[in-house]
């Protein structure tokens, strides 16, 4: 595993305690050129000031002694918008054993071989562009077929489900089954307490309906959407709190992943879970949260 840094003066990363953790998330920027009407990361009660920043050698320094501290194995880059520090990025992820990006696509698509690209759009252009901005579609579009298809990087398109956008699940399918990638993932909004956006199913006998929308696109495409019906299925409004408890307390993501936000300062803080702080535990529908729980009672992993 690389390790690039040497320097002893970088200052100590905050004490996240002596907890093991399989995989983390790091901000890498609060920064972004996209003002995404679900985006988490900036909702008031998370650390989303864009003049906290840690400058390259402190993070770099801070992520190594924390994997070793922590025994992380697999880190989740992430914003803002992670390729606004692209080099960054790039010298950071082999010192873990796998790494990943979660990116908007308007910068590219990075060339990252053995590794996943998770690229954001939530629909097809009608519908993804009030959302994410007007003409991102075609840019993110520019940016799947100027890259190079076999050069070994795994590239995921990923839709977040809202009542905003969830009318578009099978003609953003259809649409972008063709392009080059490895596959289409779905994911759902995760509200915070309270939430007025409009934007998740209150009740979500609501929401059930469009998981099975999910599952029958899934059925009709089984090897283009990668989405699990397993998972889906644990998310249904029958059993969705046996997986995520009313205020987490059975959320294997929060257990087992450590978020690393770029708090007050520039220094890293932890929040309630990967998805921020306030976050609304018996609504959840981060996807993570229901494919792990699915793998660990069948007992396989989540590459099965």
């Amino acid at each position: 595993m690389a390790s690039f840094i040497s320097v002893d003066d970088i200052r100590e990363p905050t004490d996240f305690g002596d907890r093991e953790f399989h995989g983390a998330l790091v901000n890498v920027t609060n920064v972004c050129n996209l003002s995404c009407t679900h985006c988490f990361v900036f909702r008031a009660d998370n650390p989303n000031r864009p003049k906290d920043k840690m400058d390259d050698a402190t993070m770099l320094a801070q992520l190594e002694r924390l994997r070793d501290k922590h025994h992380i194995r697999s880190m989740l880059f992430m914003g803002g918008e992670p390729m606004i520090r692209k080099d960054l990025v790039m010298r950071a992820m082999p010192l873990f054993e796998s790494s990943s990006i979660v990116t908007n696509g308007t910068y590219g698509i990075p060339s990252v071989p053995g590794h996943l690209v998770t690229v954001s759009l939530d629909g097809p252009k009608h519908l993804n562009d009030p959302i994410r901005g007007e003409g991102v579609f075609d840019r993110v579009k520019k940016s799947v077929f100027e890259r190079d298809p076999e050069d070994g990087t795994t590239v995921m398109l990923q839709m977040t489900l809202t009542r905003q956008n969830a009318d578009g699940i099978e003609e953003f399918v259809e649409e972008v089954k063709d392009w080059p990638v490895s596959g289409i993932a779905f994911t759902f909004y995760v509200p915070y307490v309270d939430d007025a956006s409009g934007l998740a199913w209150d009740d979500l006998r609501e929401r059930d309906a469009v998981i099975d929308r999910v599952i029958a696109i899934k059925s009709k495409y089984p090897h283009r959407v990668k989405t699990n019906i397993g998972a889906l299925e644990l998310m249904k409004s029958d059993r969705c709190l046996e997986v995520t408890g009313e205020h987490g307390e059975h959320c294997g993501l929060r257990t087992g992943m450590l978020p690393l936000y770029m708090g007050e300062g520039g220094n890293f803080e932890r929040t309630f879970c990967c998805y921020g702080n306030n976050v609304d535990c018996t609504r959840c529908g981060a996807y993570a949260v229901f494919n792990g729980a699915y793998h660990r009672r069948m007992g396989t992993t989540e590459d099965e």
